[in-house]
């Protein structure tokens, strides 16, 4: 496969795949605590955007539409979790406490959940989402998750279509009421979109099966691991040894200590 207009984006998806796996994988498994290895990871994914020739511009404009997400079910976290109090506020009858464990929480979920949607972002930006289906059907993951998948990116956007014809014909139809009528007719549109969705999705069955759908997923592009795919998934598994073994805090006790660099290693 010939390279596109950058390094990753002309990566086979298998590769990207694993790289970015591994990546989001040692970031869960790695303590909130071990603040500057997450520095660390943000210096790794900030060279991938820049070998991907992603702009923070358009890294920030993509996570603009998922920070509000994960900020709505995080900043309740300080507040409900139980532990050691560090702030509290009394308004009215209610006492708010802030506690440390619930700050460290909160921190576990924004700093990791941000770093995984810029990881996102380039993974977005440098494959199309056929290709990436491809790359999992290549790498034996289940079949039946695939072909979710699939189903789902193509049929995602004639539901939204469907959606807004829903509204347009209740905008076309609204004279003014109440808001609890309002809801009303809010879950009417939800329960015809479900039961068309349903039809849609039986018809569509119907029709694969008589063509002889199978459960295969074809496609004309053909991927092959080259020895920059090797390189790319080397040098990231070897970044992220080097983040997990700790080496940033062993070479600070190396320094403090006066100790040679075996001994800290």
């Amino acid at each position: 496969m010939g390279f596109a207009n950058n390094l990753v984006e002309g990566l086979d998806p298998r590769s990207k795949i694993i790289s970015f796996l591994s990546i989001i994988l040692c970031m869960v498994l790695t303590p909130i605590t071990r603040l500057k290895d997450f520095g660390l990871y943000f210096l790794l994914i900030l060279a991938i955007a820049f070998i991907a020739k992603i702009t923070p511009r358009q890294i920030l404009k993509r996570m603009f539409f998922l920070i509000p997400f994960i900020l709505f079910v995080a900043i309740f976290i300080p507040f409900i979790k139980e532990g050691n109090v560090y702030w509290s506020i009394k308004i009215g009858y209610w006492q708010l406490r802030v506690t440390y464990e619930g700050v460290w929480t909160f921190l576990n979920v924004i700093i990791k959940s941000g770093l995984s949607i810029i990881l996102l972002v380039i993974a977005s930006s440098t494959t199309t989402f056929p290709d990436f289906l491809q790359g999992m059907e290549m790498l034996r993951m289940p079949r039946l998750l695939v072909i979710l998948m699939s189903f789902m990116y193509r049929y995602i956007f004639v539901l939204f279509d469907e959606a807004k014809r829903l509204m347009r014909a209740r905008a076309l139809r609204y004279f003014g009421s109440r808001y609890s009528e309002q809801l009303w007719i809010i879950g009417y549109m939800i329960g015809v979109l479900f039961i068309r969705t349903f039809e849609r999705a039986r018809r569509i069955y119907s029709a694969m099966t008589i063509r002889g759908f199978t459960g295969e997923i074809r496609s004309i592009k053909r991927f092959q691991f080259s020895y920059i795919d090797f390189l790319f998934i080397t040098g990231i598994i070897i970044s992220l040894l080097f983040i997990v073994s700790g080496i940033v805090y062993k070479l600070e006790h190396m320094k403090i200590n006066n100790a040679h660099l075996w001994q800290a290693l």
